[in-house]
């Protein structure tokens, strides 16, 4: 549960440091309490032991971490962790990436550009 005195802990999966870079700046400018990244993952096992090592409130999957399954990690999250918090960044709502991220559980799934909205309509449900 998110103590909404603090910022919201946010760990990243993303497929690269320049995706890192780009979701990082765009959680800089949540309204406060913000969000603070965490952990920065490159892959799905890495991402699973930062999980249950730091506990974030919300992890942010961008989806082309796993371009062959895009959605996997969300429902091995929710099968291990089933409180867990995702949010899954996509190329475009209408794409297969969307809609699989959707039928394993994530709690949101958007752009990059909406990652700021997402993050701050869960972090007032958290």
């Amino acid at each position: 549960m998110h103590d909404n005195q603090r910022p919201l802990r946010v760990l990243l999966l993303v497929p690269d440091q320049a995706a890192a870079d780009a979701a990082e700046l765009r959680l800089r400018s949540v309204p406060p309490p913000g969000a603070e990244v965490v952990e920065r993952c490159f892959t799905e096992s890495r991402a699973l032991q930062a999980y249950f090592k730091l506990r974030p409130d919300l992890v942010v999957l961008d989806c082309r971490t796993a371009a062959d399954e895009p959605a996997r990690f969300v429902g091995l999250l929710k099968r291990m962790a089933p409180g867990s918090c995702v949010v899954a960044v996509v190329p475009s709502s209408q794409s297969t990436a969307a809609a699989a991220a959707r039928s394993l559980g994530a709690e949101s799934v958007g752009s990059l550009d909406d990652l700021v909205e997402m993050t701050r309509s869960l972090a007032r449900m958290l």
